[in-house]
């Protein structure tokens, strides 16, 4: 008979506190550990992991503190091996190659790579939700995940970690089409600017915790949809533009 996964847990935590412990020491995290050779002790782990709506309901810590080192790691890491890659690259270039795989896109890639998701701990009204799910939330936990990894383990450890889960889930990274993607919202802008002499706008409206965005060209709807995020949505919806070549 299989144990049961730590959501099976967590759903069982909202009607009874005194599991709270075998949540945040769950064998799921010893077998994370275990997968990429890492030595956090579950309290370690299972902080990284911890939404601060759980932390509120259960009062327990919470990852927000790691996600601000985790950031710190993650700039550190990636202008390394962009200046080491790039040498012939000015520093407009590198500063937007590396926003292009530090934005929530790329780092909530990389969190369903590793599965982060069936991990993530979070209060009664966010588990029915799905915030597990979300991009940011994806993208903030591996951002605190980094950050422990980082202290317990030390720089070149994490920084070869993380340009290995880089290179397996995003494989294009350091290709030129993939900062041709991110930097779609400029391109169109020119593109816009220099024919219709005015610059393209967004328009969003809630839908649920979603939003539906659309991209306004020369006062014409060109493209639209719903997106977990505003900035992310203008960004998918440019690149749709530019692919169609409405503009």
């Amino acid at each position: 008979m299989s144990r049961p996964r730590l959501h099976s847990i967590l759903e069982l935590v909202f009607d009874n506190k005194e599991l709270v412990s075998s949540v945040l020491n769950h064998e799921d995290f010893v077998q994370f550990n275990n997968k990429y050779s890492l030595k956090l002790s579950s309290t370690e782990l299972s902080l990284a992991f911890t939404h601060k709506s759980f932390s509120h309901e259960f009062n327990v810590p919470h990852q927000e503190q790691l996600e601000f080192l985790g950031d710190a790691v993650l700039q550190l890491i990636l202008t390394d091996e962009l200046f080491r890659r790039f040498p012939e690259y000015k520093e407009g270039q590198l500063s937007k190659l590396r926003s292009a795989l530090v934005n929530e896109k790329s780092l909530s890639t990389l969190a369903r790579g590793l599965d982060i998701g069936s991990l993530l701990v979070v209060g009664k009204g966010e588990f029915k939700k799905k915030l597990f799910e979300q991009d940011v939330v994806l993208a903030d936990t591996f951002e605190a995940l980094l950050a422990q990894i980082y202290r317990i383990h030390g720089l070149k450890f994490t920084s070869d970690l993380f340009l290995s889960w880089l290179s397996d889930f995003i494989p294009e990274a350091f290709a030129d089409h993939f900062l041709e993607q991110f930097d779609a919202k400029s391109k169109l802008q020119e593109k816009v600017l220099a024919k219709y002499k005015q610059l393209p706008k967004y328009t969003s409206s809630p839908v649920g915790d979603e939003f539906e965005i659309t991209v306004w060209i020369n006062d014409i709807a060109s493209a639209k949809g719903v997106f977990s995020s505003k900035k992310a949505g203008e960004k998918e919806l440019a690149q749709d533009v530019l692919k169609k070549g409405i503009i």
